[in-house]
Order: C-alpha cells, then sequence, then structure tokens
C-alpha cells in the first residue's frame, strides 16, 4: 500500500478492438491485467479479465458511456488489493 492507503497496483490494457456503432458511439473490448507489488508481496498479476466499454461523443468529447468490469477471467492472490472479494466468469 500506500502511505495514502491505495494498493500499489498497475492496471495494463491491451489488444483494444472498436466498433464504430453510429457517428457518435463506439464500442471496443479490450483485456487487461492487473499486477501489484508491495514491500512484503512480489510483483505479480493479481486479477485478468476482459472490459467491454461504451463510448459516447457529447460536444466533441469522447465520454465512457457503459463500463462491464464483471467480466474476471482469472484471480490471483488479491489479498493485499481488496477489501472484499470478487469470482470468476
Amino acid at each position: 500500500m500506500y502511505p495514502d492507503g491505495t494498493p500499489r497496483t498497475k492496471h495494463v490494457v491491451t489488444n483494444p478492438i472498436i466498433e464504430i456503432d453510429g457517428i457518435p458511439t463506439r464500442s471496443v473490448r479490450s483485456y487487461y491485467t492487473v499486477l501489484q507489488q508491495t514491500e512484503d508481496f512480489p510483483l505479480q498479476a493479481i486479477v485478468a479479465g476482459r472490459y467491454h466499454d461504451c463510448f459516447e461523443c457529447v460536444e466533441g468529447t469522447w465520454r465512457f458511456s457503459y463500463r462491464d468490469l464483471t467480466l474476471i477471467d482469472m484471480v490471483g492472490d488479491i489479498s493485499h488489493h481488496l477489501s472484499y472479494g470478487i469470482t470468476q466468469a
């Protein structure tokens, strides 16, 4: 944990596939891996899964309109990361 209590993690997003649904919207599917390292926890992947995101363009600015982050494929040792449990898909 950092001194402010947040977990020492990096969220790596790869392989985005962008679908052009219409002029103001986009759907994106991608993979993510969460890495963590603390003073007493070696660097390792702790969660891997998939995102399904939707974006919309509002007044020239792209914004998230939806994110499904329930697509969890693999779970490692999350004992240093979350105060609640998660389950695989």
